[in-house]
């Protein structure tokens, strides 16, 4: 929840672990899509039209994206049991809603 708040203030960094394999370029559209002001933000065309994101495909096909695909196949699992428990929980509260309902009312 921190990280949000410091994205939505303009107080973010981008960390050698995460993004130390994107070029200066991507790192400049992701900062100018986070700007916090309005008036100073890129416009979703000009995102689209950005050459980062119009690149050359023979460019792309060069980078492994296995470390990315590794995590988020490991952020989607987290996802997944997150909701798992979110579910259950959500099952439990309302099976005691009802149990609490019946006898109040027997």
């Amino acid at each position: 929840r921190e990280l949000f708040k410091k994205i939505k203030r303009g107080q973010y960094e981008f960390h050698v672990e995460y993004w130390g394999s994107i070029s200066s370029e991507g790192k400049d559209l992701i900062a100018s899509m986070l700007t916090t002001d309005p008036d100073k933000r890129i416009s979703a065309a000009s995102a689209l039209s950005n050459p980062w994101i119009t690149g050359s495909d023979e460019l792309l096909e060069g980078y492994d994206l296995g470390v990315n695909l590794g995590a988020f196949k490991k952020y989607n699992a987290k996802r997944k049991v997150r909701q798992a428990v979110l579910t259950l929980m959500a099952t439990n509260k309302i099976t005691s809603l009802g149990y609490m309902f019946r006898t109040n009312n027997a």
